[in-house]
């Protein structure tokens, strides 16, 4: 049900032994010139359990059944990766669904304390249309009330010398990418522009969560053409094992690792 338009059959829908699909919730941190920026914030420290009516993942042997989403893992990430929060000073949100904005202001707090938060403006429309209940909702107002946030309402914005914000409506109205350029190679952080791999051939499956699947399959389409033709690294929050990636091939195109 989250990706409308996949076979499930198909020998690469991505279906585990456990009979469902594992989509990780990654964020990227860019550093330079005397920059740290985090890009997406995660779901937080939350943990999400099955809705009614929705059939859950089965345990592994004696495991307790997982949840339907489990976050709680960036903090201790950007340890590993040599960062404190406090470090980092631009968090650039590539739309605001609350999978990417959990870590903005957990509990009311803001979590990145000397960081500004970058989105489309296009997107706050959904914040204000949505409960207070959602953590990564009354995380936004929190972040809003501290006077943390910075909105853009343009088709472009340079974020940081070689880094540029591009809007890639369809997923939301405000979804946007981030462009890394040095020289003549060029890293893309797509965000949710793309969520599958199986995206890449078939213009068919999209996201459950997509505001205009119409919309956001012509984004995503020109894009991945672009990309191609580039032979751009690609960075994607959902990909399996979020590692980055290349696009090759012709007609029916693949992806490979990027080296």
């Amino acid at each position: 049900m989250f990706f409308p338009g996949l076979d499930p059959c198909s020998r690469d829908s991505g279906l585990d032994a456990d009979g469902t699909v594992h989509i990780p919730t990654g964020c990227f941190l860019v550093r330079g010139a005397g920059r740290t920026i985090l890009v997406d914030a995660g779901l937080g420290p939350l943990t999400l359990p099955y809705p009614d009516g929705m059939v859950a993942a089965r345990a592994a042997g004696d495991e307790p059944a997982p949840p339907l989403s489990e976050g709680g893992q960036l903090p201790g990430q950007l340890r590993a990766a040599g960062c404190d929060p406090a470090q980092i000073d631009t968090v650039f949100l590539t739309h605001l669904h609350g999978d990417h904005t959990g870590w903005i202001a957990p509990g009311g707090i803001p979590y990145f304390a000397n960081a500004d938060v970058i989105f489309h403006a296009a997107d706050w429309a959904l914040v204000e249309a949505s409960s207070d209940a959602d953590p990564g909702i009354a995380g936004l107002k929190a972040a809003r009330d501290a006077g943390r946030l910075t909105t853009i309402d343009t088709s472009s914005r340079q974020l940081a010398p070689g880094l540029t914000i591009e809007h890639a409506p369809g997923h939301t109205p405000g979804s946007c990418i981030l462009v890394a350029g040095s020289g003549s190679e060029r890293a893309y952080l797509l965000g949710d522009v793309v969520q599958h791999p199986l995206q890449l051939n078939d213009t068919s499956i999209s996201f459950l969560t997509d505001a205009d699947a119409a919309k956001a399959a012509l984004t995503r389409t020109a894009l991945l053409l672009r990309l191609q033709e580039e032979g751009a690294a690609i960075g994607m929050d959902h990909f399996p094992g979020t590692a980055f990636q290349r696009i090759a091939g012709g007609s029916t195109r693949i992806w490979r690792p990027q080296r």
